[in-house]
């Protein structure tokens, strides 16, 4: 075996054998690949925790013992993990391994990582490790990407089931099209936007617009229909009957217009597509005084009518998100 093609196997067992001690929650094992210096990093961002940076091997022993005694469940490599898109450079006495790791805290959650090895006394150690959490796999609405003229490149199983029977939207030619010609125009568009953003490399949190509402006309009941499109993980999707999308977008709303606890309901009805005699008669109160909350939504958001009201509260977001 030539001395490259030895070393990149070196390094996938070095790496295989971490990861086995880790879920095996052996942590000698773990630290016997690990380069033991105060130049060696850890660096990991979740979703749910943000970013997290131990620097100095004793920092990162401190937090991996403390890991392993809080969860102690030992796990088996080959039930709970799989690697995609491995890649391997060598220069010399140093190494970088970049792949996809999925499954590994149960489900198919994904984590992209990057490990930097260095060899020392003829032994591949760990030295550097970064991982990211994609927060995309895990969502529980549908999610569509596409490309920035809209064609499909992935959908996850929610968006397979329900967009098959969705009256606003649909999958034609390898696209994502919207029912409506007028609809499909501003979808198509609103996809431009988003990718033109992507590309400008702008720090999303600065953005106030993370993702953008696209009305896609009335369904058959009469009630609005919309989609978002979204970036997400260094990419853009669309997504559709997000409830939990449409409730933060207006409790956003709630904040930055000042709208009361009366308000915000009323304008959980309007999205939702009620008018105004129903919101009155589920909100157990008269129409006229639906009719004054309503005014006094319009006159703290700026906006004259209802459908421009749904689009305003649908595209607020928080910038901190």
């Amino acid at each position: 075996m030539a001395g490259s093609e030895a070393d990149k196997a070196a390094i996938l067992a070095v790496i295989h054998a971490e990861t086995e001690a880790w879920l095996q929650r052996d942590f000698e094992g773990l630290r016997r690949h690990w380069l033991h210096s105060p130049q060696t990093r850890r660096m990991e961002y979740y979703a749910s925790l943000g970013i997290r940076i131990d620097e100095g091997w004793d920092a990162i022993e401190t937090r991996l013992k403390n890991i392993i005694e809080r969860y102690p469940e030992k796990r088996a490599f080959t039930d709970n993990i799989r690697w995609e898109r491995v890649n391997i450079v060598i220069a010399g006495t140093m190494a970088w391994v970049t792949y996809d790791q999925i499954g590994i805290d149960g489900g198919e959650d994904l984590k992209r990582e990057l490990k930097i090895l260095h060899k020392v006394e003829d032994m591949w150690k760990i030295g550097c490790v970064v991982m990211m959490e994609s927060t995309v796999e895990q969502a529980e609405c549908p999610l569509i990407e596409v490309d920035e003229d809209a064609r499909v490149l992935w959908t996850n199983r929610q968006a397979q089931l329900r967009i098959q029977d969705h009256q606003g939207l649909a999958m034609a030619t390898g696209r994502i099209r919207a029912r409506r010609p007028q609809a499909d125009h501003a979808l198509c568009e609103t996809v431009r936007l988003a990718h033109h953003e992507l590309k400008g490399q702008t720090r999303l949190s600065l953005s106030p617009k993370q993702a953008w509402a696209v009305p896609l006309g009335e369904d058959e009941a009469g009630a609005p229909m919309h989609c978002w499109v979204l970036l997400e993980d260094g990419r853009t999707f669309v997504s559709f009957e997000d409830a939990e999308t449409v409730t933060r977008r207006v409790n956003v709303a709630r904040e930055v217009y000042g709208l009361s606890a009366a308000q915000i309901r009323l304008a959980h009805h309007i999205v939702a597509g009620d008018d105004l005699a129903s919101a009155a008669k589920q909100m157990g109160v008269s129409v006229n005084t639906v009719r004054t909350q309503m005014q006094r939504i319009f006159d703290k958001t700026g906006v004259r009518h209802q459908a421009a009201l749904v689009r305003a509260l649908l595209s607020m977001e928080a910038r901190n998100k």
